[in-house]
C-alpha cells in the first residue's frame, strides 16, 4: 500500500451503528447491569460511527433504557485525528446553524481539502470554541453555561467529553492542533505570531502529495485516475446492489476529488480556503548517516503539513450505503443518483433522527434527494453563459436607474421634489439587490447571535431554504414601532437590500402579498395624484420597478420599503399602513413559531446526545485501555480500521478487553485502490489469520448486524475462549 500515507482522516467503509452490535433476544441478558455499556473504536479515522450511533440510539432498547451514560472510547494514533473527531461531533450539535447548512458544513469539513471562505471562517470559530473547551476541561473548570453555550452545543459537548485517559502532553498536542486551525491574520504584528499560525497553501500541498504518489507518471495522472476508477473502484460495486451496475460514486466526482481535493461541491462558490483540520504533524529521522545495521540514525525531525490520503476518496463513509432504496434506482445501466446525493441525504437523516427520535423516510410519491448542480471546472460554455446572465441581470438595474433619474428630474421640476427622490432611491436599491441575486451567489450566514426565547440567530443566503433560522432584523422590526414618515423610507430600503435574509414557505407568500398590495396601492395613489403633474408620474413609474424584485425575493422588507416610498411620493402614506402592519405581524408570528420549533428540536437532540460519553485515547492502546484490568471484558462492541489490522495480534489484547460474545467489525482492503483484487483477497485472508490468533472467530454472514457491508469483516469472541485469552 501507499507508504506515504502518514495520517488518515476518513475510513473506506460505510458508517456503522455500534448499537446494532449489541445482542438481542435471549442474548440481551448477557449485557452488563452494574456498569455502563462500552464500545471501543480503534482507529475509525473519522467520527462517522460516533455520529451514527448517537443519532440512532432510539432504535435500540438497550441504549434507550440504559441507566448510565454509554461510553464511546475512541483511539487514534495522532492527536489531530481526535481533534477532528470532536470537531465533527461539535458541528452535528451546533444549533446556531440551520440544519441544511449544518449538513453541508459537516460534509465539507469531512472530505474537502479546500473550503468555501464561509466554511473556513466557521472552522476558525469552532477551533477557538473547542480550544477554550479543552483548556477548561483539562484545568478542571466547570462546563460553559448560558444561552450561547447551550445553543451552540458547547454545554452538551462538555458533558460528553472524557479526557481522563489522556496524558497532559497529549492534551497539549490536541490544543496545539486546534490552535493551528485558526485562520492566520492578514498582517501578523510580530514575527512570533506569524510563525505560530503560518499561511498554508493547500492547493500546492495537494499537488505536492500527488507528485510524490504518482512519481514519474504525474503528467499522466488523469489516465491513472481513470484506471483506478474503472479497474479497481467500479468492479467493487455498491453495497446491496448488483456488482454489474458498478459504483454509485460517479466518475466525474471521483476524478474531481483526485485532481483537486474537493469531494462535495455543494454550492456554486469558490473553494479556495485551506481545510486546516486536515493538517497534521509527521515525525521521522533524517537520512544523514546509517549505523552498522544499515538503519537511519539521523536527527529526529517533525514536519507539519498535509499528510492525508490522495488516492482513496471519502465517499465510502456517508455516500455509498443508504437505508432508502430509492437512491439505488438504475436507468440505462447506471445509477440515477450519485454518492453526493446519498451523502447529503444520510447526514440530513442523522440530523432528523437525532432531533426527532424517528427515522427520516420518503413519503409516498416523493423522489429521492438530488444534490444541487455545482459549478465544477470552468469551461468556455460556462464563461459564455455567465456573461449572458450578467448582461440579462444588468438590464433591470439599468431600467431602475433610468426610472430613478426620471423621478429625480420630475421631482426637481416640481416643488415636491422630495417624494420623487424617495421613490427613485427605493427603486434603485431593490433593483440592485435583484441584480445581485440573479447574477451571483450570496450565501452569507452568521451563527451565534442568540435571541431571547428562540435559541440562536443567524443569517442565511437569499433564496436558500432555512426553516427555523431566526432573523434578528425581522424580530427587531416587529418589536419596534413602525414609522411611515417620508425620511425613513430610504433607510428601510437600503437596509433590506444590504442585509442577508431568511426564507421559509410562509414568509415567501407574505412577501408576495405585500408586494402585490404595494403595487396596487402605488397604482391607486398615482391615479389619485394625477392632478399634481410630474410627481405622480414619477411615483407611478417607480412603483412597478420596485414591486417586481420584491415579489421574487424571499424577504418582505423590500416590498414594505417600496410601499412606503410610493405612498410618500403620492402624498397618501396612511393608505397602506394597516395592510403592511398586519402582514408584518403575521410574518413575525410565523418566524417566532418556526424558531421556537427548531430550538426545541435542537434541544431534544442535545438531550439525547448527552447520554453518551466520548472518551478520547491516543498513544499506546495496550497501556491505556486493553491492558488495564479495569477494562477486561468491558466492551460490548468494537470497530477496527484497515490500516491497524496488526492490532488483532494477541499482544495487543483486544479480545481480552471484549466481553464474551462481543462483535468486532474490521475494515478490509476491498476499497483500497493501491491493491488489486487478488491482493485485497490476500489482505482479508491475513486479517482472518490474525483474528484467529488473537482469539476471535468469524461470524457467519447471515448473522451480520444491519449496516455492515462487504467492505468489512465481522468477528465475535466466543465465551469459552474468554478465560484463555485473558491470561
Amino acid at each position: 500500500m501507499d507508504e506515504h500515507n502518514v495520517h488518515h482522516f476518513w475510513g473506506i467503509s460505510p458508517a456503522l451503528d455500534l448499537g446494532s452490535l449489541l445482542p438481542t433476544g435471549d442474548g440481551a441478558a448477557d449485557l452488563p447491569v452494574d456498569q455502563p455499556l462500552r464500545f471501543l473504536q480503534v482507529a475509525p479515522y473519522d467520527a462517522r460511527h460516533t455520529l451514527t450511533t448517537i443519532a440512532r440510539a432510539s432504535r435500540h432498547p438497550a441504549l434507550a433504557s440504559s441507566q448510565q451514560p454509554v461510553s464511546l472510547v475512541v483511539w487514534e494514533d495522532c492527536p489531530e485525528g481526535l481533534a477532528r473527531h470532536v470537531l465533527l461531533a461539535a458541528v452535528l450539535l451546533d444549533g446556531g446553524v440551520p440544519a441544511k447548512q449544518r449538513a453541508e458544513l459537516l460534509l465539507e469539513l469531512h472530505g474537502n481539502a479546500v473550503l468555501r471562505q464561509r466554511a473556513a471562517e466557521y472552522l476558525d470559530e469552532k477551533a477557538r470554541q473547542l480550544e477554550a473547551l479543552f483548556v477548561g476541561l483539562a484545568a478542571g473548570q466547570p462546563p460553559p453555561t448560558g444561552p450561547e453555550a447551550e445553543c451552540r452545543g458547547l454545554a452538551a459537548l462538555a458533558q460528553m467529553l472524557d479526557l481522563s485517559l489522556l496524558k497532559f502532553q497529549e492534551k497539549d498536542l490536541i490544543v496545539e492542533a486546534l490552535q493551528r486551525w485558526r485562520i492566520p491574520a492578514a498582517a501578523p504584528t510580530t514575527a512570533a505570531a506569524a510563525a505560530a499560525v503560518p499561511p498554508y497553501d493547500m492547493v500546492g500541498a495537494w499537488d505536492g502529495r500527488c507528485r510524490k504518489v504518482y512519481g514519474e507518471r504525474y503528467d499522466f495522472r488523469r489516465n491513472m485516475v481513470d484506471w483506478d476508477y474503472h479497474m479497481r473502484l467500479q468492479p467493487a460495486g455498491t453495497p446491496g446492489c448488483d456488482p454489474a451496475a458498478g459504483s454509485i460514486i460517479h466518475f466525474h466526482h471521483f476524478r474531481h476529488w483526485r485532481l483537486h481535493g474537493v469531494a462535495h461541491e455543494l454550492r456554486d462558490s469558490a473553494y479556495n480556503a485551506a481545510n486546516r483540520s486536515l493538517l497534521s504533524t509527521a515525525y521521522g529521522r533524517t537520512k544523514e548517516f546509517k549505523d552498522r545495521s544499515g538503519k537511519d540514525v539521523g536527527r529526529s525531525v517533525s514536519a507539519w503539513g498535509f499528510w492525508g490520503d490522495v488516492l482513496n476518496s471519502p465517499y465510502h463513509c456517508f455516500g455509498t450505503a443508504c437505508e432508502e432504496r430509492g437512491f439505488y434506482t438504475i436507468t440505462n445501466k447506471q445509477f440515477v443518483r450519485t454518492a453526493v446525493d446519498v451523502a447529503e441525504h444520510n447526514i440530513m437523516a442523522l440530523l432528523h433522527e437525532l432531533r426527532t427520535g424517528q427515522r427520516l423516510a420518503l413519503g409516498e410519491g416523493q423522489e429521492a434527494h438530488r444534490a444541487k448542480v455545482a459549478r465544477g471546472p470552468t469551461t468556455i460554455e460556462d464563461l459564455t453563459s455567465s456573461s449572458a446572465a450578467a448582461a440579462a441581470g444588468a438590464a433591470p438595474a439599468e431600467a431602475a436607474e433610468a426610472a430613478g433619474e426620471a423621478g429625480e428630474a420630475a421631482g426637481a421640476a416640481d416643488s415636491g421634489a422630495g417624494g420623487g427622490e424617495a421613490a427613485a432611491g427605493a427603486s434603485g436599491s431593490t433593483g440592485a439587490a435583484a441584480a445581485v441575486k440573479e447574477d451571483g451567489v450570496r450565501e452569507d450566514w452568521t451563527a451565534g447571535a442568540t435571541t431571547a426565547g428562540a435559541g440562536a440567530g443567524q443569517a442565511v443566503a437569499e433564496g436558500q431554504e432555512a426553516p427555523g433560522a431566526p432573523d434578528p432584523a425581522a424580530a427587531a422590526a416587529a418589536a419596534a414601532p413602525t414609522s411611515t414618515s417620508t425620511p425613513a423610507a430610504p433607510a428601510a430600503a437600503s437596509t433590506s437590500s444590504a442585509a442577508p435574509t431568511y426564507s421559509s414557505g410562509g414568509r415567501a407568500q407574505v412577501a408576495k402579498a405585500m408586494a402585490a398590495a404595494a403595487a396596487a396601492a402605488a397604482g391607486a395613489a398615482a391615479a389619485g395624484a394625477s392632478s399634481s403633474g410630474g410627481r405622480g408620474d414619477a411615483a407611478a413609474a417607480a412603483a412597478p420597478a420596485t414591486a417586481t424584485p420584491a415579489a421574487s425575493s424571499s424577504s418582505g422588507a423590500a416590498g414594505e420599503a417600496a410601499a412606503v416610498a410610493a405612498g410618500s411620493g403620492s402624498g397618501e402614506p396612511a393608505s397602506t399602513a394597516p395592510v403592511d402592519e398586519a402582514a408584518r405581524q403575521k410574518m413575525a408570528a410565523e418566524e417566532a413559531a418556526v424558531r421556537a420549533a427548531e430550538a426545541a428540536l435542537d434541544a431534544a437532540g442535545r438531550a439525547r446526545a448527552v447520554r453518551f460519553r466520548l472518551v478520547l485515547v491516543t498513544g499506546d492502546l495496550t497501556k491505556a485501555v486493553t491492558g488495564r484490568a479495569k477494562y477486561a471484558g468491558a466492551f460490548c462492541g468494537l470497530s477496527l480500521g484497515h490500516r491497524h489490522t496488526h492490532l488483532l495480534e494477541p499482544q495487543h489484547r483486544l479480545a481480552a478487553a471484549a466481553a464474551p460474545g462481543a462483535r468486532l467489525v474490521a475494515e478490509n482492503a476491498r476499497h483500497v485502490l493501491q491493491l488489486s483484487s487478488e491482493q485485497a483477497a490476500l489482505f482479508s485472508t491475513k486479517m482472518d489469520e490474525l483474528a484467529a490468533a488473537g482469539g476471535w472467530r468469524p461470524l457467519p454472514a447471515g448473522q451480520w448486524p444491519d449496516g455492515v457491508t462487504a467492505a468489512a469483516a465481522v468477528y465475535f469472541k466466543p465465551a469459552a475462549a474468554g478465560a484463555a485469552v485473558a491470561q
